[in-house]
């Protein structure tokens, strides 16, 4: 099984980010009380967060804030997947 990382395509809302084509490096799902999170990205796959595998990769993308675990309209609060992101399998 080959290791994963993430790489952010675009906000899901549709606004412009610095985030859009880089790879994440960290993810604070607890960050500004779980209420967005904190994210930090780089240009290269090789500095990026790795994960054992393309679902561990989903999971942590999918990952449910503690702090703050429903949003105001009742939804899971998931503060990652404000981001479109794609999921690569690396060395």
């Amino acid at each position: 099984m080959m290791a994963a990382v993430i790489k952010i395509v675009a906000r899901a809302d549709g606004e412009p980010t610095d985030a859009a084509g880089k790879y994440l490096v960290l993810f604070d799902h607890e960050a500004r009380t779980g209420r967005g999170g904190d994210l930090g990205c780089s240009d290269t796959a090789d500095t990026a967060q790795r994960f054992a595998d393309k679902s561990a990769a989903f999971d942590f993308w999918q990952r449910q804030s503690r702090l703050r675990p429903k949003r105001p309209d009742g939804k899971d609060n998931r503060p990652l997947t404000a981001y479109t992101v794609e999921i690569e399998e690396v060395e």
